[in-house]
């Protein structure tokens, strides 16, 4: 496939030697004004499909607003961009007035190629008025399974980001990347962003470099032996252990480290030293909630371990995801207590939506079976979950292993 020049170029400011032709797919549809929704692994590299996208707009005079569910994901994207000259920005709640009041500044006087944003500062109430003095010419959402996901339970906001497209006066394209969007949630994510037109460029989700184990237990001291023991055999550069509550990372944090001096970090959304810590590159084994699942860039991670049970096969395969990105091999080993089932069942019952409460019951109920099915692929298993069909075994998981 022909790269157009102002591809090449955009790849020269952002250093990247060689676009794949899957990448380059994307880039050309949007630089040609159509929408798209992009499905592709964690390890693909989707920021750079926007990235490029947004420079060469920006050669037009026009800017890139991206949308993020974390602030962790935008710093650390903007960070980046910054060193290579690009005019990359967030505005979020972390920020001085005197800091909010800069990127103003650079909106009033059409300065920025990329503002990143939370979909919560698109709400009329909070939005900057200062944007609609942009010619805004792409609007990516970033992770945007979390449009279903989240929108209908606790940041509704998600489901109001159509509105905002939908108000300015040249209506932009729109790009929205994800690794986890189940085949049923694809139409009412592009409804809800207001896509037109839009086309679903999918991705084989597969990744041979990433193994899955499973474990069952039935205590908390024997999950938290079990969490030692695979620590004590697999940890060897980064490693990440997903937990369901703030509580809980910080319970294990407190009790690794004592095993692990100067190494562990807890992550979550009440800890902003445990998020400086952990992009720093500091520490190697990161504590953490499910928001670590988006995205941020964490190098060398080879080994992700979830303490407890994920809500759905999406969730579980976006937070394995974070293992082996360098193409390195990693494993992802699951410690599943069934008592993290009835808990789980207990806090989504609260849901007040009754097709949503019926959605993501029916989505954890299908995330026990991966854990106590003994007979199937894991691999196959969260794939077909996830609208891929695989032909073969993994050969690697804990059930294939049992079957040789």
């Amino acid at each position: 496939m022909k790269i157009r020049k102002k591809v090449k170029s955009a790849m020269e400011q952002l250093h990247i030697e060689q676009l794949r032709p899957n990448q380059l797919k994307p880039v050309n549809r949007i630089l040609d004004g159509k929408d798209t929704l992009l499905i592709a692994a964690t390890s693909f590299g989707k920021s750079i499909v926007s990235q490029i996208a947004a420079i060469i707009l920006n050669l037009e005079n026009k800017l890139t607003i991206i949308i993020e569910p974390l602030t962790a994901l935008s710093h650390d994207q903007v960070k980046k961009l910054q060193k290579l000259g690009i005019a990359a920005v967030y505005l979020d709640s972390t920020q001085s007035k005197d800091e909010r009041q800069t990127v103003r500044e650079m909106l009033e006087n059409q300065e920025l190629t990329i503002l990143y944003l939370s979909p919560e500062k698109l709400n009329p109430n909070f939005i900057p008025h200062e944007i609609y003095k942009n010619d805004i010419g792409l609007v990516v959402v970033d992770e945007c399974h979390c449009v279903t996901a989240w929108g209908h339970t606790f940041r509704e906001d998600y489901l109001h980001i159509g509105e905002f497209i939908d108000s300015l006066k040249h209506r932009p394209t729109i790009l929205a990347m994800t690794a986890s969007a189940p085949p049923e949630d694809r139409n009412e994510i592009m409804e809800l962003l207001s896509m037109r037109d839009a086309k679903c460029i999918t991705n084989s989700l597969n990744r041979s470099n990433l193994h899955f184990m499973k474990q069952m237990v039935t205590s908390r001291p024997e999950q938290i032996k079990n969490l030692k023991k695979h620590l004590k055999k697999f940890h060897r550069h980064t490693t990440i252990i997903y937990c369901s509550t703030q509580n809980t990372v910080e319970e294990i944090a407190k009790r690794l480290k004592e095993l692990y001096p100067g190494e562990v970090v807890a992550y979550h959304g009440g800890n902003k030293k445990g998020e400086r810590d952990m992009l720093s590159g500091k520490k190697h084994i990161i504590a953490a909630t499910s928001a670590l699942a988006m995205g941020v860039s964490i190098k060398n991670v080879d080994l992700v371990i979830h303490y407890n049970m994920p809500l759905s096969v999406p969730d579980y395969y976006q937070m394995s995801g974070r293992a082996g990105r360098e193409g390195q091999k990693a494993r992802s080993i699951l410690i599943y207590n069934r008592s993290d089932y009835y808990s789980n069942r207990a806090m989504l019952r609260d849901i007040d939506d009754p097709d949503t409460r019926k959605t993501v019951m029916e989505r954890l109920d299908a995330m026990k079976e991966l854990c106590e099915d003994e007979e199937q692929c894991m691999y196959s298993m969260i794939l077909a979950a996830l609208g891929e069909k695989r032909e073969n075994k993994c050969r690697y998981c804990t059930n294939c292993q049992k079957a040789r």
